[in-house]
C-alpha cells in the first residue's frame, strides 16, 4: 500500500485529503489443489481509498462554532466473495475491495460504527461547538452507501455485516445522525462523554434484509488521560 496525506491549516480554515492505493496478487480460497491456503496468487489486487474534509471555525466566537464537510470513498469489487468459497466458480480474477489495514473508524464514519472504510462512499457534515472551556458538543449528519452493489456492506470492525444478494442494485444503507457530548474535568485529565446516533434504513436494507427497521444506539464512557 502507498499513498498521500496533507493537512492545511489558514486563518479559520483547515483542510485534510488522504489517498491510498493497494496492489499486489493474493489467493483466493474458492478450490484446486491449495485450497483453503491462498498460495495460488490468482488474484490481482487493485484497490484504492481516499479521505477529505474542509471545515470552518469561527474562533473569534466564545463558542468557537465549527462547519465541516466529508467525502470518503474506499473500492469494492464487483464479484464480494472472491476470497471465499462462496465465489467458487465465478472466474475471479481481482480483488478491488479495498483492506483498512488500520481499522479505526469510530467517529471518522459515524458514531455508530455501522460502515467500514471499504466498499462505501460517504458524504458527511459535522458541527460542533464549546459552550464552555470544559463543555463541547457535536452533531453529525452521514450518508452512507456502498461503492458496488455487487460487494458486501462492511461494519467498522471490517468484517461483512450483510451480504449482498446475488443481482443487488441498491446502494444506499441508510442516513446516520449523531450527537456526542463531552465534559472535561481536572483541566482535561478526566472526561466524561455520551453520545446517541440513529441510522435511518435506505433502500439496500429495504432489498437485502427486508426490512426498512431504523437502528438506535447510544454510549456513555469515563476516561482519564496521563
Amino acid at each position: 500500500m502507498i499513498g498521500n496525506r496533507f493537512e492545511m491549516r489558514e486563518g479559520n480554515f483547515d483542510a485534510q485529503n488522504e489517498i491510498s492505493y493497494q496492489f499486489g496478487a493474493m489467493g483466493d480460497n474458492t478450490g484446486g489443489a491449495n485450497v483453503g491456503t491462498g498460495n495460488q496468487k490468482n488474484l490481482h489486487i487493485n484497490a484504492w481509498a481516499t479521505r477529505s474534509w474542509i471545515g470552518y471555525t469561527h474562533y473569534q466566537s466564545a463558542w468557537k462554532p465549527r462547519l465541516a464537510f466529508n467525502f470518503d470513498y474506499a473500492s469494492g469489487d464487483g464479484r464480494a466473495n472472491c476470497t471465499s468459497a462462496a465465489g467458487a466458480g465465478t472466474g475471479c480474477k481481482s480483488a478491488n475491495t479495498f483492506e483498512n489495514f488500520f481499522p479505526t473508524n469510530h467517529i471518522h464514519m459515524g458514531y455508530m460504527d455501522v460502515q467500514a472504510w471499504k466498499n462505501m462512499i460517504s458524504l458527511s457534515v459535522n458541527f460542533q461547538f464549546r459552550p464552555s472551556k470544559d463543555d463541547h458538543v457535536e452533531f453529525w449528519y452521514t450518508n452512507l452507501n456502498l461503492a458496488s452493489s455487487k460487494d458486501n456492506w462492511y461494519r467498522a470492525g471490517q468484517g461483512v455485516y450483510v451480504y449482498s444478494q446475488v443481482g443487488n442494485t441498491k446502494t444506499h444503507i441508510g442516513d446516520e445522525l449523531d450527537i456526542a457530548w463531552t465534559h472535561m474535568f481536572m483541566d482535561g485529565k478526566l472526561a466524561f462523554q455520551a453520545a446517541y446516533g440513529h441510522l435511518f434504513a435506505g433502500g439496500y436494507i429495504a432489498e437485502n434484509l427486508g426490512t426498512r427497521a431504523d437502528q438506535s444506539w447510544a454510549y456513555a464512557q469515563l476516561w482519564m488521560n496521563f
